[in-house]
């Protein structure tokens, strides 16, 4: 279960999110106009199969990791030589239209704007970029900002601290503020040697790990530390 890499809506959300509604009050014509226009999902160079991508969480999640011939790091890296700036989150998925198997990158960019970009998990190119610019663009972009002056650790030293807590491969970071201090953080999923999803909080000014804990679809009684 990935819910780590903190989503904002994008311009594609956007869009079938219009088209939707313009097909409850309008008839189908517009919503489909809308959805012309947004064109096919990218397509990566590895797919999954129809079955494959309904499975439960960690046997999807193992599955992924099986399939990936793309790492985190040079995921967040191929997308930032597309989008100069700051990643603040990465995510291992598979597309649900076609089964593609991606990276889903968030870079708040140099020009001070949120960028989703998606790297293909089979060779490391760039698939699609786009830019935030829903209503609430710049209220996002301001606290992705905020989060970003308060991590000294970056995203690299806090996946380093999370692999030497819980031993496997990352599936996913991302910088995100703490619910309850309000601290900034870096929330990173870990598929573990032992074959389940672990979620490991790391403090983002000091790099310390603060708390981890096994997802529930494992085992729903099973916890190895604090659920931050």
């Amino acid at each position: 279960m990935k819910a780590t890499a903190k989503r904002t809506l994008t311009p594609r959300a956007v869009v079938l999110g219009t088209a939707a509604a313009i097909a409850l009050i309008g008839g189908t014509g517009a919503a489909n106009a809308f959805a012309d226009d947004d064109g096919p999902a990218p397509r990566s160079s590895v797919q999954l199969t129809q079955n494959e991508r309904h499975l439960d969480d960690t046997a999807q999640d193992r599955t992924e990791v099986k399939a990936d011939k793309v790492s985190y790091d040079q995921a967040t890296a191929a997308a930032l030589k597309a989008v100069p700036g700051t990643a603040t989150s990465a995510e291992l998925d598979t597309n649900d239209r076609n089964g593609s198997l991606i990276w889903e990158v968030d870079v708040f960019g140099k020009d001070h704007k949120n960028h989703d970009v998606t790297i293909d998990a089979g060779n490391g190119k760039v698939l699609n970029k786009h830019t935030d610019r829903d209503d609430d663009a710049a209220q996002d972009a301001r606290e992705t900002q905020a989060l970003i002056k308060g991590d000294k650790t970056g995203y690299g030293n806090a996946t380093d601290q999370a692999l030497k807590a819980v031993p496997g491969t990352v599936t996913s970071f991302g910088l995100d503020d703490n619910d309850r201090t309000g601290a900034t953080v870096y929330e990173v999923d870990v598929l573990g040697k032992d074959h389940k999803n672990h979620d490991i909080t790391v403090d983002a000014a000091n790099g310390k790990v603060l708390g981890q804990h096994i997802d529930h679809d494992d085992n729903d009684n099973q916890d190895d530390g604090d659920d931050d």
